[in-house]
């Protein structure tokens, strides 16, 4: 499983987050290694507003396999804007490649990507971009012309003298072939951009690629079109890897066809999930817009461990609530009841449907007819959040050893918009000892 800790600034009142407070976190580096070489590293999000990168970069660490060769991935450079949906919270990470104070918030992150860009084990680089309209060689129209970035496949030079992968031009060529042989419509077709950084691009020798350049390493850029639908910004992202695999040597092996269709339906994957603080397990989709009074823990409330097959969830602390984010999306907003949190329940044990079995915390239980939680260690108590005992004035509701079925459930506490999905808190004394869901079918 992959972890992707959403670190946010300490002791901050939620209310007051603005830009500025947010701080430069970490990324993920994921390597998919079968064999040492030939190694590409591959990038997206650098640009916190280009989903189509790190939707892009997502899908291929889910889905694909490498079976011969050696792929590092970091499915968002820039995660902080990307929980924003904003290009560069900090200014443009993609212009601080050249010279950078060491004062940046991003000076660390800008380090170890240079890093990792020089290693050894690296002999080509793939770097996912977003860009406006569609470029063409000569002015078409506002939306195709020599000033757009979509749809395009960049390098900063022909050749590369004692790299890897020299020929950067006849590469490129290859990679576009292979786009405009796959095209869902011809005014998507792509082209090479050549920005012949060396010769006084200034901007661009501020960029990546032209880092990765002057040390040698074979650097490619796509862009897709930002006048494309997420999933066909997604499709030509792969389209281009997969070209540029091919003409590495690098073999791989993808679970599905690919198709924008196809890619739709794994980008807005129902069944994809999220694990928080190990104690939490809530389904991406299908919440409600708001989860009130949802128990978090106490002390450091910005340093949240998530666990999901996904590699673009995160925690976002917003309007005195924490957003929970998949990439760019919104897919609830937790109101937080902050608390101790007992770490020693592991399991309990309960009867669904009149079968008895044991259920680990953080489960997600389906139910057809009806639930009970049957046993509890000693101390322990559990709370059904939307279950209402008859003639139950307790300050601490203990709804163990009781039959609960749908209709004795109140509808609005659910954290389905549908109705049907209700959460188990179980506490020791004042601490919140963790969640279990339970969703009737």
């Amino acid at each position: 499983m992959k972890y992707f800790i959403a670190f946010l600034i300490g002791l901050i009142s939620l209310h007051q987050i603005t830009l500025a407070q947010i701080p430069a976190l970490d990324f993920e580096v994921i390597k998919m290694s079968q064999t040492d070489e030939p190694g590409l590293l591959l990038m997206g999000g650098i640009q916190g507003d280009e989903p189509g990168g790190f939707n892009a970069t997502n899908i291929f660490l889910m889905h694909y396999k490498i079976t011969q060769g050696n792929v590092w991935v970091v499915p968002v450079l820039n995660r902080h804007s990307m929980l924003l949906n904003h290009r560069g919270i900090y200014d443009d990470m993609n212009r601080k490649f050249a010279n950078l104070e060491e004062n940046d918030p991003e000076f660390p992150l800008i380090q170890k990507i240079k890093s990792l860009i020089t290693n050894p084990q690296i002999h080509a680089i793939l770097h996912l971009h977003d860009g406006s309209g569609f470029y063409r060689p000569t002015y078409i129209n506002k939306e195709m012309n020599p000033n757009r970035w979509g749809a395009c496949c960049i390098i900063d030079q022909e050749y590369l003298h004692g790299s890897s992968f020299p020929n950067l031009g006849e590469i490129t060529n290859k990679m576009i072939e292979h786009i405009n042989a796959n095209l869902i419509n011809p005014s998507h077709t792509y082209h090479k951009r050549d920005t012949q950084t060396s010769k006084g691009d200034i901007e661009m020798e501020k960029a990546l690629t032209y880092f990765a350049i002057r040390h040698q390493k074979s650097a490619f850029a796509n862009e897709a079109s930002k006048s494309l639908s997420l999933e066909l910004r997604v499709y030509y992202h792969l389209l281009a890897l997969e070209g540029l695999l091919t003409q590495l040597g690098i073999k791989f092996e993808r679970d599905f066809k690919l198709t924008p269709t196809r890619l739709y339906y794994l980008i807005n994957d129902q069944t994809l999930k999220v694990t928080i603080a190990n104690m939490i397990t809530l389904p991406l989709y299908g919440l409600r817009e708001e989860l009130n009074y949802f128990p978090l823990p106490k002390g450091d409330i910005f340093k949240i461990k998530l666990d999901s097959p996904a590699y673009i969830v995160g925690l976002l602390p917003k309007n005195n609530q924490i957003y929970l984010k998949y990439g760019n999306k919104l897919m609830t907003r937790l109101k937080p009841q902050f608390m101790d949190f007992d770490n020693n329940l592991d399991s309990i044990k309960i009867e669904v449907d009149n079968t008895k079995m044991e259920a680990k915390i953080g489960s997600i239980i389906d139910v057809k007819n009806s639930f009970k939680i049957t046993e509890l260690k000693s101390g322990y108590r559990v709370n059904v959040i939307g279950f209402v005992k008859p003639n139950d004035n307790s300050k601490e509701p203990n709804e163990s050893e009781i039959k609960i079925t749908l209709k004795s459930c109140i509808p609005h506490f659910s954290i389905d918009k549908k109705g049907k999905i209700y959460r188990a808190e179980f506490y020791k004394d004042k601490a919140f000892a963790g969640m279990i869901l339970f969703r009737f079918r």
